[in-house]
């Protein structure tokens, strides 16, 4: 090893030292080649020069200029070459700099070579050579208001097109994944907050399913999920009924009753009101999988029973956990019903897990099975705009199904921003037999966790019955023929209903909660004087002086210890701020100035962010005094 490869290793092991442990014991099978072309240092590799040939330097800088560059930036540098373009990333970005290096071959070389130390370890660098490495720093970074840009030589994107694409296409994934993250962080945290506690006269009476583990071992289980294979497996579903414990999603079960199949189980976990998935139906031998913080709407249906899935990836889950003392490891979930009933399946005991109709993709024009409660949805292509478009066939029966309003113009109003956003999201997918097929963004980023489960919980047979929807890695192709042939009945098992809740315990965890929440109206309190003494200083001397800015920094350390320190020590502050704290982050972020114009336009938000979270505070406090 030479003093420069050293010397880089050195810087990477305190960013990544996995990558360093693979770069100390990496032999290089096929080595660039250094060229001097024109005065500038170049290198050849795979019988392709990577830089520009005159002026190398002057190239990354016009690439890098050509992209957005603001504090809340990231830039992803595919490809290092000799790193000219990493280098003035590295210089230039206010934002965050991601180098994407896959092939070790030039990582290693160019290691050698180049002295990236000080690039290396500024706060804002960080280095993959890998698509989970990379994923993981564009998750770190990413924020509601920023989109990652890929920069790239020329000879980048010509050396390997394919490949290129594909991981375009990988990286449009994993930033869609992370966006439904994020906004559902900003938009639904708080509404969903909201629903818990509506929830808590009846969360008493639910009980945790991770409790009834492994009631079901060895034993079948068939996911039913409403795409539009789920039409051609009902004869199959009926004829083998009596040998797989059945596990439905909302959309799914009106087309099971509707050919006289009834489910052990159906999943609904959405904060909005979706009960007309269910309407008309008799639940009253069927139980009810749900979430803690889903729309108090779906609990006035009687069910045999119903059992709590508190996601240990949900904050307000894991709120919950911590107020009924409930260990919530063990509850999976991604975003989908269908992950969480795949789940529950294996929760449960079940050694084989069989999805129907999880196409995940617009099959033959359909969207959604014929009897689900989107049945009129369809994908055609449209030979006007030259593209595939989503319609529904009976426009005021679909917006019936998809709004409870007695409104006809909100359920119009509601159908059509749900069709304007699925085309919006037309996606494209590689099917089972190899194909491009058309699909929901959403859909397409449900594929990699279906996969990521079965490598996680391996210990289980997974079946994928659609065989012609999205291929999803991890599970087998059959037919449900197929899987169920030679699977023997199986006798009745009941969970029972004698698992419940301490009620008294959890009172007593709610009032200790309401507690933290008095410190924090002291702190908004004075967080309220500061930013009034500003706005009537800015009225009064109609410019900045020391004073203000000195008000400022005070404001500032208030507006910190509030979002920061009060709320890492506090799961339910934490979710009532997190909306507005995303916003306001963002604001002071991108604060460069302070002007007359810009310090009244930061003190005026922060004034409001005060307000805001003490109208919210009173909400929480009302809700838990209510029904606790």
């Amino acid at each position: 090893m030479n003093n420069i490869f050293i010397k880089n290793l050195t810087a990477l092991k305190q960013k990544n030292p996995e990558l360093t442990q693979e770069l100390q014991k990496y032999i290089p099978t096929e080595l660039p080649k250094i060229v001097q072309l024109n005065n500038a240092y170049n290198i050849e590799y795979k019988n392709t020069i990577i830089h520009h040939q005159t002026n190398p330097l002057a190239e990354a800088h016009q690439i890098f200029d050509s992209s957005v560059n603001t504090p809340v930036s990231i830039h992803i540098v595919y490809g290092l070459g000799l790193g000219y373009l990493f280098q003035v990333a590295s210089l230039k970005s206010q934002g965050t700099v991601i180098l994407y290096e896959p092939d070790l071959n030039i990582l290693w070389f160019a290691f050698t070579l180049v002295d990236f130390s000080e690039d290396i370890l500024k706060e804002n660098v960080y280095i993959a050579s890998t698509i989970e490495m990379l994923s993981g720093y564009i998750y770190k970074k990413s924020g509601i208001k920023n989109s990652p840009v890929v920069l790239s030589l020329p000879s980048q994107r010509n050396f390997n097109p394919e490949k290129f694409d594909e991981i375009i296409k990988q990286l449009q994934n994993t930033v869609a994944s992370f966006s439904l993250d994020l906004k559902f962080t900003q938009y639904k945290l708080y509404p969903s907050l909201i629903m818990l506690l509506k929830n808590l006269p009846n969360l008493h009476n639910e009980y945790p399913l991770a409790r009834y583990k492994d009631i079901y071992k060895d034993k079948t289980a068939v996911v039913v999920s409403a795409g539009p294979t789920l039409d051609r497996n009902i004869e199959t579903l009926k004829k083998y009924r009596d040998r797989f414990v059945l596990f439905t999603v909302g959309t799914a079960v009106k087309t099971l009753y509707a050919n006289d199949i009834k489910p052990d189980f159906l999943c609904i976990i959405e904060t909005y009101n979706s009960s007309r998935q269910v309407e008309g139906l008799d639940l009253s031998e069927v139980n009810f999988i749900t979430e803690p913080y889903a729309n108090p709407a779906l609990r006035n249906y009687k069910y045999k029973n119903i059992y709590s899935h508190i996601s240990s990836n949900s904050p307000i889950n894991n709120f919950w956990a911590e107020i009924c003392e409930e260990e919530n490891d063990e509850y999976c979930s991604r975003g989908t019903v269908s992950y969480t009933a795949l789940n529950c399946a294996r929760l449960l005991g079940c050694s084989k897990i069989i999805l129907v109709g999880q196409d995940l993709a617009y099959i033959e024009g359909q969207c959604y099975s014929k009897d689900s409660a989107y049945k009129d949805l369809c994908c055609t292509y449209n030979n006007e705009k030259k593209c595939w478009e989503i319609t529904a066939k009976d426009f005021e029966q679909f917006a019936k199904a998809i709004s409870p309003s007695p409104d006809p113009i909100t359920r119009e109003n509601t159908a059509l921003e749900r069709l304007k956003n699925l085309n919006s999201a037309l996606y494209y997918v590689k099917g089972i037999n190899g194909e491009q097929i058309p699909t929901e963004s959403v859909y397409s980023t449900f594929i990699k966790p279906l996969y990521q489960y079965t490598q996680v919980f391996n210990d289980r047979e997974y079946i994928n019955t659609s065989l012609v929807g999205a291929q999803i890695d991890g599970f087998k192709n059959l037919s449900l023929e197929e899987a169920l042939k030679n699977v023997k009945p199986i006798e009745k098992i009941e969970l029972g209903n004698h698992i419940k809740l301490d009620k008294e315990k959890i009172s007593n965890n709610l009032k200790a909660k309401l507690s933290e929440l008095k410190t924090a109206f002291n702190i908004i309190d004075e967080g309220e004087k500061l930013t009034k003494n500003i706005q009537n200083n800015i009225k009064r001397y109609r410019t900045i002086n020391e004073e203000i800015l000195k008000t400022l920094r005070k404001v500032t350390e208030n507006y910190l210890d509030l979002t920061n320190n009060l709320a890492n020590s506090s799961k339910l502050l934490e979710l009532i701020i997190t909306e507005y704290k995303i916003d306001l982050d963002y604001e002071m972020k991108m604060l460069k100035e302070f002007n007359l114009q810009n310090v009244s336009n930061i003190n005026n938000k922060l004034s409001q962010f005060y307000k805001n979270i003490k109208c919210r505070i009173k909400e929480v406090e009302d809700l838990i005094c209510l029904n606790n």
